[in-house]
């Protein structure tokens, strides 16, 4: 089963309208912790998939400034200080200026400043759709970066030490701040068959189809 898993993966990627990153971004999760570790000698305790940053806090005069934008993972280290914000391109040319500037300008603004920006989400979603947003909170809560008090949420975070960091097919430029996907192949030197099949079709990913 693994194996057909990957089987298609490999193949449909060539398809015109398919998009790997969407159904491969679970394998990459399930190793963030040993790809952390290799590269920063961090632990992580905690991955937050399709982080949420308040479109308004980074794209100027937005129509909509409470939707957001999602980061692919913000990965919290045990140290409850640092902090990655990691995001995931399985196609070498899909790097977009705008998107990088996105991301630098949600680093600047620090945990504290992404809280705040959350709350305003949270406030601004209709009740029906606040369900994910309740168990997204409730995780923030227990990291400490909020507070509910008299159905108020104060936030509670902590200046941190962001980390932009890119994986992506490969680092031709060397960037200190990119994970290639030969990086990851070293890093998992695992022999069980989920780990053996994932680097595989990785050697295969490092260059686009077509």
């Amino acid at each position: 089963m693994i194996k057909k898993v990957f089987d298609l993966l490999d193949d449909w990627r060539k398809l015109p309208a398919y998009q790997l990153e969407r159904r491969a971004d679970i394998f990459f999760a399930i190793y963030l912790d040993k790809i952390i570790k290799s590269k920063y000698n961090k632990t992580i305790k905690l991955v937050i998939p399709e982080f949420p940053v308040r479109a308004g806090d980074v794209i100027h005069n937005h129509k909509r400034p409470d939707l957001s934008f999602k980061i692919d993972y913000a990965a919290i280290c045990d140290d409850d200080k640092t902090i990655y914000l990691i995001e995931l391109k399985t196609d070498q040319g899909s790097r977009r200026q705008e998107q990088d500037e996105y991301l630098n300008k949600a680093k600047k603004m620090n945990i504290s400043g992404l809280i705040t920006g959350i709350i305003k989400i949270y406030q601004a979603t209709d009740q029906k759709y606040k369900k994910k947003y309740d168990y997204l909170l409730d995780k923030l809560s227990g990291l400490g970066w909020i507070k509910r008090e008299n159905m108020e949420l104060r936030n509670t975070a902590k200046e941190s030490d962001i980390t932009v960091v890119y994986i992506q097919p490969r680092n031709e430029q060397n960037h200190s701040d990119t994970i290639s996907f030969d990086d990851i192949c070293s890093y998992l030197t695992e022999q069980d068959d989920l780990t053996i099949r994932f680097v595989k079709s990785l050697k295969e990913w490092r260059q686009n189809p077509g």
